[in-house]
């Protein structure tokens, strides 16, 4: 109990003094944030659409099929906004040429034209579109069945008749139909990408100053080992990580609304990600003998790791061997989770594997940095 106690003294004594430092909140909350605002707004919200897409329709028919064609196309989902002549704004537009019901009366086929706007909701069109090809559908069936009859005087006896199609579309299995973005993707990014930074440097740096000046040495004289001390120095990282991650976390609720999904598991991925890295701080500060090496090492391998591993950008949208050669990265890992939990209601089963890894991570360099631990040099 009292090694435990010791070990605890330690670590929390190493916490201390980095928070003292006065650069620590810059780079380990300032500087973080400002990565966030950028990075949020260039990934924003994706485009939802509107509840209800505006479609602008100019109907140059004067039969009754162009007016007939319209009423299969409004439904709950698309409001129709009926012009004279093509406006010069509109999100999505129609025309219904002036033969249109000549020409379907006449059994020939014939073009509507479509147009949307570059800058329009992506969805509201695509849901649009669907109810244009579901509307041509239904009205072929319909002339298909009944033939050169009134439809309409058809259809009231025929209610069946009225859905006959349906249009349902569906993705292939696995496919991506969500992309993480806006805040709820840039902070657990940043997040992820700066415990890699300031544990390895600030975790690295400091092993290699204690040892240079004799501080690993003095703390032998307590009733420590070395293998207690190592776990002091790691708890010690370890802490850093995880008070990075609740006061990015906490700017994040209160200035972004940032929504994590699942609060417990999404700590939890960072608490195990954390530890992966305050182990390999220790190791790079056990091996390395200068201090610019130290932090050159720690800002290549954050910088790498990041951009693999989906902290600047969705790794949903990359190619495939881009996301397959990510999986070296722990930030791919504690990323991959973070998503499955925030934009696609994963659970615990979802992220099993994840948390595997990066405790596969935390063991493995925690055996290295252990081997390497060094009292002086």
């Amino acid at each position: 109990m009292r090694r435990l106690k010791r070990i605890f003294h330690i670590a929390g004594n190493d916490l201390r003094l980095m928070v003292k430092d006065k650069a620590f909140f810059f780079w380990t909350l300032a500087f973080p944030v400002f990565f966030i605002v950028i990075f949020g707004l260039a990934f924003k919200e994706g485009d939802q659409g509107p509840a209800v897409a505006e479609l602008t329709v100019v109907n140059r028919d004067q039969g009754r099929w162009g007016a007939y064609f319209l009423e299969k196309v409004e439904s709950p989902g698309v409001e129709l906004k009926i012009v004279a002549d093509e406006p010069d704004e509109y999100n999505r537009l129609i025309i219904i040429p002036p033969d249109f019901s000549e020409k379907i009366e006449a059994r020939r086929d014939q073009a509507i034209a479509f147009k949307k706007r570059e800058s329009a909701s992506a969805e509201a069109a695509a849901r649009v579109e669907t109810r244009l090809f579901q509307a041509v559908a239904r009205v072929l069936s319909e002339l298909v069945l009944y033939g050169e009859g009134d439809l309409a005087k058809f259809l009231d006896g025929h209610a069946a008749f009225r859905d006959l199609v349906q249009v349902r579309s569906r993705f292939p299995e696995k496919t991506v139909t969500v992309v993480p973005s806006g805040f709820d993707h840039s902070i657990p990014g940043t997040t992820v990408q700066f415990i890699m930074m300031m544990v390895l440097i600030y975790g690295g740096v400091t092993v290699l100053e204690d040892r240079k000046k004799g501080v690993l040495s003095r703390l032998l004289f307590s009733p420590l080992s070395t293998s207690g001390l190592f776990q002091a120095k790691l708890l010690g990282r370890w802490g850093i990580g995880i008070l990075q991650a609740l006061m990015l976390f906490a700017i994040g609720r209160l200035f972004f609304r940032l929504d994590l999904g699942n609060v417990p598991l999404s700590l939890l991925v960072i608490a195990v990600f954390a530890l992966a890295m305050a182990a390999l701080s220790v190791f790079i500060g056990s091996i390395c003998g200068k201090e610019d090496l130290i932090i050159g090492l720690a800002v290549l391998l954050a910088n790498v790791f990041a951009g693999l591993g989906g902290c600047w950008w969705p790794i949903e949208i990359v190619p495939r061997a881009v996301r397959t050669a990510g999986m070296v990265s722990p930030a791919y890992w504690a990323m991959d989770a973070l998503h499955k939990l925030r934009f696609f209601q994963g659970d615990l089963a979802a992220i099993a594997l994840n948390l595997g890894v990066l405790l596969a991570f935390a063991a493995v360099l925690s055996v290295l940095a252990g081997r390497f631990f060094k009292i002086r040099d």
